[in-house]
């Protein structure tokens, strides 16, 4: 009974007998502590590789700076191969890191392909984890000889020829033409308080033309035809009804001008709105001022392009004819206009006369009001349009 009692307090209840599992724990404990020592290798083995990367460049004098993380990472045969680049600020320095790598891939067990060869300034090792590789390029910092700066020598900076100025007491004479009128009639009264010299170019068959006309005349201003002509791009660029075309003949030519002068009562001559086309044509052109000497007509030429031939045209049928000089108000700003009206005095008293052709408008009407009453004390005689 004493022999089955102390056996049954040897064993569990489920019928575990400790002795004899206690070797096989013993042994158990022991294959972990082996290969524990074994993958853990020499120190720092045991840290993430990146970091351990990071901690053996910084020992041989590698900045955060120098290091280029990942550039480029990418996916070959399976395996994703990460680019690191350090750049070591001498040869020593980086041969030391070369040799620190081999250790830590001895202690993680991973191959390294070293370079035969470490001269070149740059070369290529490759640390392989199976799945997952590292490309490490390591380079030398460039260094230059510091060359001493040259000082450039001082160079000649030209001097701009002055603008030719006008004798202190040159005059010239001035006259004004203002355009596109007849749309409006709201600005007349601001027109006729103009000086009477400032002259009117009307635009045919418009509502308020023939009433404009008959109001700048009252007034003592003089009136002009504004006749439409032909721009380059027509007829996206429209120059409104009774224009001048190119592709018309001599008669078709003759009755616009015609119609177009007993549109605009008290007319004593013709510039051209737009016209880039058709004042480029002498044929056209011939044709007009044959109507216009026919009708005792001046022409001015309000120059819409380089290439007109209306001012020769003009003379070639004895029509008396003259240029615009200055544009006063293609900016419909005050300061702009104002030198331009400026330009205008320049000219007239450099050359002895000049025209300057404005729009009917409320910024260009507002600068001439402030502006001509004193313009006679700067050299400038204002004279109507046709006197030029």
């Amino acid at each position: 009974m004493s022999g089955r009692t102390g056996k049954s307090r040897s064993r569990s209840a489920a019928g575990f007998d400790p002795r004899a599992v206690a070797p096989w724990i013993i042994a158990a404990l022991v294959v972990i502590a082996v290969l524990w020592a074994f993958f853990r290798g020499p120190k720092g083995a045991d840290s993430p590789i990146e970091a351990r990367l990071l901690e053996l460049a910084e020992k041989r004098g590698v900045s955060s700076g120098s290091v280029a993380i990942d550039d480029p990472i990418r996916k070959v045969d399976g395996a994703f191969v990460r680019t690191w680049r350090f750049s070591f600020p001498s040869r020593e320095a980086r041969d030391g890191f070369v040799g620190d790598l081999e250790l830590e891939a001895s202690a993680r067990h991973a191959p390294l392909l070293v370079p035969g060869d470490l001269a070149p300034p740059e070369i290529a090792v490759r640390m392989d984890f199976g799945t997952e590789a590292f490309d490490l390029r390591l380079q030398l910092i460039e260094r230059r000889a510091e060359v001493p700066t040259a000082v450039p020598e001082p160079t000649q900076v030209p001097t701009p020829t002055p603008r030719p100025q006008p004798a202190p007491d040159a005059r010239g004479r001035l006259a004004i033409l203002l355009d596109d009128a007849g749309q409006r009639f709201d600005l007349v009264d601001a027109l006729i308080a103009l000086p009477d010299e400032v002259g009117v170019a009307v635009l045919p068959f418009l509502p308020k033309s023939t009433e404009t006309a008959t109001a700048v005349h009252k007034a003592g201003h003089e009136v002009w035809l504004h006749l439409p002509m032909e721009p380059q791009g027509y007829p996206k660029a429209d120059p409104g009804p009774g224009a001048v075309l190119v592709s018309m003949d001599t008669a078709a030519i003759r009755t616009a001008v015609h119609s177009a002068l007993n549109s605009i009562p008290f007319a004593v001559g013709v510039n051209n709105h737009m016209g880039s086309k058709a004042t480029a044509d002498l044929k056209t052109m011939t044709w007009v001022m044959q109507e216009l000497s026919a009708r005792n007509m001046a022409f001015i030429d309000s120059r819409t392009t380089s290439a007109t031939v209306a001012e020769e045209a003009a003379r070639a049928q004895g029509v008396p004819a003259t240029r615009r000089h200055i544009f006063l108000d293609n900016k419909r700003q005050a300061a702009a206009i104002r030198r331009q009206l400026d330009e205008a005095v320049y000219r007239c008293r450099m050359d002895g006369e000049a025209v300057a052709i404005g729009h009917l408008d409320e910024m260009t009407l507002q600068v001439l009001a402030e502006d001509l009453p004193g313009i006679t004390g700067r050299g400038a005689d204002l004279v109507k349009p046709s006197e030029m």
